[in-house]
This record gives structure tokens, sequence and C-alpha cells, in this order.
């Protein structure tokens, strides 16, 4: 499931971004048309028009009503997202990083390109002058950032708004669908791992950057990624023990998630003393976290993968 709003300059290749975004993963694009042809019921031509003319004709209430057109608007966008448990939703326009900031499932992208682009793709694209295609560019960014401003009072430029940014000036529309599917599905993942906690007791331990405690850890990570084998790192702390009073006295971190296989992986490669304890939590996380798939690597173990590599010119191999 991904949440994706796409902020754009115009001429950028938001829209058609947008389009194959939304084509690749099945679903509808969320633009303003969608909006005003789907959030408010029937329009009478005249309201339509000044809707699409203007942002401040949001602030008009609606027949019979006393909401407005934004409210309606802030309304069914935060109703899709939080109703979309299990299915990916792309918004373009509309402010959408600024409507569901701070939604946890939400990935918010910005598109720009350097003017140079943007004019020649708007020229391009409707057949017009460079002169025309300046004004068009022009009127285009002002309606983008008027709608914004006036009826949510936010700057839709501002950077730290969005996860990820993209300079359309040497990357293709399709290499940016690749980049946002792969960050939305990443997002997703460490989404839901946090989100599990909620019901195991489990503590959520991703960090945002990963920090290896010994060079055993760095090497397995490589073998993993050389199998092209997904991980994550220590994501998710499983308590063990407590005290009367309920602090937690023991836990285990384990050092590997493998996604694919549901799996935890604890390795003992450093000092064997630890092997017996760390056999100690292993049997507490099964029975205290039912269904939990966690295994140790044992030393042993992780030198005939290494040596096995070592045959077919993998990891360690110098020669």
């Amino acid at each position: 499931m991904a949440i994706i709003t796409i902020s754009r300059q115009n001429g950028s290749l938001g829209d058609e971004i947008a389009d194959a975004l939304a084509s690749r993963l099945g679903t509808t694009v969320i633009s303003r048309k969608y909006a005003l042809d789907n959030f408010f019921g029937e329009i009478n031509p005249g309201t339509l028009d000044r809707l699409n003319e203007s942002a401040k004709f949001f602030d008009m209430t609606l027949p019979g009503s006393n909401r407005t057109y934004a409210d309606i608007l802030v309304e069914r966008i935060r109703a899709l997202a939080s109703e979309s448990k299990d299915k990916d939703i792309v918004i373009l326009g509309m402010g959408g990083s600024v409507l569901l900031s701070g939604f946890p499932g939400a990935i918010h992208v910005r598109v720009t390109a350097s003017e140079t682009t943007r004019l020649n793709t708007i020229a391009k694209k409707y057949r017009i002058t460079a002169d025309e295609a300046n004004e068009v560019l022009d009127i285009g960014d002002r309606k983008h950032r008027k709608f914004v401003r006036t009826v949510y009072g936010k700057d839709i430029t501002a950077p730290e708004q969005f996860d990820l940014i993209l300079n359309t000036d040497r990357l293709s529309v399709d290499e940016c669908v690749d980049a946002i599917c792969e960050l939305a599905r990443k997002h997703d993942l460490r989404v839901k791992l946090a989100e599990s906690n909620d019901d195991s007791k489990t503590i959520d331990h991703q960090t945002r950057n990963i920090a290896f405690k010994n060079e055993t850890e760095e090497e397995f990570a490589r073998i993993l990624s050389l199998y092209n084998i997904e991980w994550l790192y220590e994501p998710k702390t499983f308590p063990v023990e407590w005290d009367a009073e309920g602090n937690v006295t023991m836990a285990i971190s384990p050092d590997f998630y493998l996604p694919k296989f549901n799996l935890y992986l604890e390795l003992t490669t450093m000092d064997q003393r630890y092997v017996t304890k760390k056999n100690k939590k292993m049997r507490l996380v099964k029975e205290l976290y039912p269904g939990t798939n966690i295994r140790i690597v044992y030393k042993k173990d992780f030198n005939e993968l290494v040596d096995r590599l070592k045959m077919f010119g993998g990891v360690g191999d110098n020669s």
C-alpha cells in the first residue's frame, strides 16, 4: 500500500509522472479535476468555472451548507488516505503534502526542473513560441503556489515538507516512477513494522542511519546484499524479562530482519561466551511472541557461508 502526494513545477513532467505512477500501481490520480468531479456533488457551470479559475473560490460555502469547498476537500482527501489500508493512492497537487503532513504511510514528492527544461517542455507540448511558453509557465507556477497559500496558508515550494525531490532535467518519467515506487515500498515496510509493535508490545528500534556494532555484522549485510536479499538492521526490540514494577530487565534486538522470509537473525560470531545467554533470549522470544520466526547464526555457520562465497569469487576473495 502506498499513499503518494506529488507536487510539481509547471512543465516539470509532474503530471506525466503522476499518470505513469498511477498506471503502474493500478490506481487513479486524485487531481483537482477528480476532486471537482467527485467530492462536491453536482456543481453548476458558473461555480465550476470559478473553482477552476482561482483558489479563493474554495472559501465559498456549498449551497444549503455552512461548509466551504476547502473544508470538503480536506475532509475527503484525508478520508481517502485513512481508508486506503490495502490501496495505493496518488494525489496530484492540491497541497497533498500539506494535507497529509505527518500521515505515517504517506510519501511526499516534489518534481522540479530547470527553467530551460520547463520552457522547452511547455513549448513542445502546446506547440507555442518561447515567449508564450514563458507566460504559460509563470501563470501555472503562480496558480499552484496561490492555491496552497490561499487554502492552507502554506508555501508549497518549502523543501522540508517533501521526502523526495526529483529534477527531471536528466531523469525520464520511467526513472522517476521507479524511484518513487521503491521509496514507497521501503517506507511502507518500515511503517508496518513500527505499527506491528502496537499489538505485540515489542519496541520499535528502527533508525534512519545504520551503525553496525562490528565488522562481522557489516560483512553479513554485504553477503545478504550480494544475494539480493533485502534486510533491515535491528528494526525491533523484544523485551523478555521484567521486574516486579514492569520495567524491562532483559531484551533482545535481533541484528537482522529479512522481510521476504519474515525472519529475524541474531549473529553470535564475535564471542561464543554469550551463546548460552542468547539461546535463552531466543527461547523466551518464541514463548512470549508466538509465531515470531527468529534464529541464531553461529560462528561456524557464518564462516561456512563466507567460505562458500569465496569459492564463487564472492565476499572476501581478493585473489
